[in-house]
């Protein structure tokens, strides 16, 4: 059986977005092993600006989208955090889904980090996010996957299999 997925987008954009993509791929690889995710896309389901109650009780929100990605979240026992590289970081919306979200909101959670960019430069948001993930008590996965426009031909919508077969074998690992 497998364990419970979230797959978290954090791209504000909902149309053309690279990193969009690799969640819907990374969507594929996990119904093609029999794991059904919970996928949230940011740009379609977006947070308002966190404020600090809520990192003690999303639920002050009263927003349908923090207090659905918090319980999102608690059911999941693997969360995928994919990122476009934003400024040298991760996206800003990204962390403040985590911010809205309870500082310990990870604990327990195996998280694996996906960047998306268009050369070296998306490894970044993997290293930076892996601190925020520890910081919130996950245990944040030792491989990382990185999609650059070398392995990415986004407008034939083609991932070279290099980056699938990291995927596929990331998510045999963390969710099977």
């Amino acid at each position: 059986m497998s364990k419970k997925v979230l797959i978290i987008g954090g791209s504000v954009r909902q149309d053309e977005s690279k990193s969009n993509f690799i969640v819907d791929v990374i969507n594929e690889i996990s119904q093609s092993l029999n794991i059904n995710p919970i996928i949230w896309k940011l740009g379609y389901k977006p947070l308002p600006l966190a404020q600090h109650a809520w990192h003690k009780n999303p639920s002050l929100s009263n927003d349908k989208n923090v207090e659905g990605l918090a319980q999102a979240i608690k059911e999941s026992e693997v969360v995928v955090l994919v990122s476009p590289i934003y400024n040298g970081s991760y996206t800003g919306a990204l962390k403040n889904a985590l911010d809205c979200m309870l500082g310990d909101a990870l604990e327990g959670k195996l998280v694996v980090l996906v960047g998306v960019g268009s050369g070296s430069t998306a490894l970044l948001p993997c290293l930076h996010l892996q601190d925020v993930a520890r910081t919130m008590g996950a245990q944040v996965f030792h491989r990382f996957a990185v999609v650059t426009s070398d392995t990415l031909n986004f407008e034939e919508k083609f991932v070279d299999e290099k980056v699938t077969t990291r995927l596929t074998e990331i998510l045999g690992e963390v969710a099977l």
